[in-house]
């Protein structure tokens, strides 16, 4: 039977691991909280509080922590209306320059692959830098090598038909022995920085960031602190993706102007 944890007891938990580089969750909502820990602790086979919080001074064992907490995105192409907008009113902005993409919470390979995807079939993946980032050093690997979601294929093709692209999604896979991967060459232009953002900050700043629904679990002065620290790296003139469950904090909502309403895409004032 697994661990069901009260309120106080989410908050010693989430105490203890914010002493602990990229572990800190304290500004998470408790309903997901109490969803991922329950994951955590199912899959870790923690019996106790007291177990969690003495193994958590293991450097392996924090590294599966960070691991489980994580949500994957499981399909390429989610909500295919947003990759449409993508390619059809963010992608001609940049007018065939050399330009820049940061995903600063990429638990799984599929939104970078879908990025990729789309970057190949409008002549511009040469063009663009990519970097990942995510507190487990596991994930940035098993992205980098295209690890791939295969219970999820039929309802990615499914997507990458709605967005009325040639029917070409198999040559962006390879097959082997162990599975089915994306293939690695596409990803020759990414980087991967296994760091939480909010710890660790690229020294850098970008044309597109693709932060999609993944502050939807964040209390409002998370969120606040958040996007505040996201947004200091949009390049002026530059374009954030927040994903169609999310809104723009009203502090800074004056520093954005809406380029896809729909889909929740803004470019920055210059």
């Amino acid at each position: 039977m697994g661990v069901t944890l009260s309120i106080n007891e989410i908050k010693n938990v989430t105490t203890e691991m914010a002493r602990y580089k990229s572990l800190d969750y304290t500004g998470y909502s408790y309903s997901f909280l109490k969803r991922r820990l329950g994951h955590v602790f199912g899959k870790l086979k923690i019996r106790r509080l007291p177990q969690f919080s003495e193994r958590l001074a293991d450097e392996t064992f924090r590294e599966s922590v960070k691991y489980y907490m994580a949500v994957n995105v499981t399909e390429m192409f989610r909500d295919p209306g947003f990759w449409r907008a993508l390619r059809n009113d963010v992608f001609p902005l940049f007018n065939g320059n050399n330009w820049s993409a940061w995903l600063p919470d990429t638990p799984s390979g599929e939104e970078v692959y879908s990025l990729l995807v789309l970057l190949k079939e409008e002549d511009l993946l040469e063009r663009v830098d990519v970097l990942c980032q995510h507190p487990s050093k596991e994930k940035c690997r098993e992205i980098s090598e295209g690890v791939i979601d295969i219970g999820n294929v039929d309802v990615s093709y499914s997507n990458y038909k709605r967005l009325e692209e040639n029917d070409c999604f198999d040559d962006y896979f390879t097959e082997a022995v162990d599975g089915r991967f994306f293939r690695k060459d596409l990803l020759k232009k990414c980087r991967f920085r296994n760091s939480w953002f909010g710890d660790e900050e690229p020294d850098e700043n970008f044309d597109l960031i693709l932060f999609r629904n993944s502050g939807i679990n964040y209390t409002a002065r998370k969120k606040e602190e958040t996007f505040g620290t996201i947004l200091e790296r949009l390049k002026p003139g530059g374009v954030i993706a927040l994903g169609v469950r999310e809104a723009v904090p009203l502090s800074f909502r004056d520093q954005l102007d809406v380029l896809n309403e729909k889909e929740s895409i803004f470019f920055r004032k210059s």
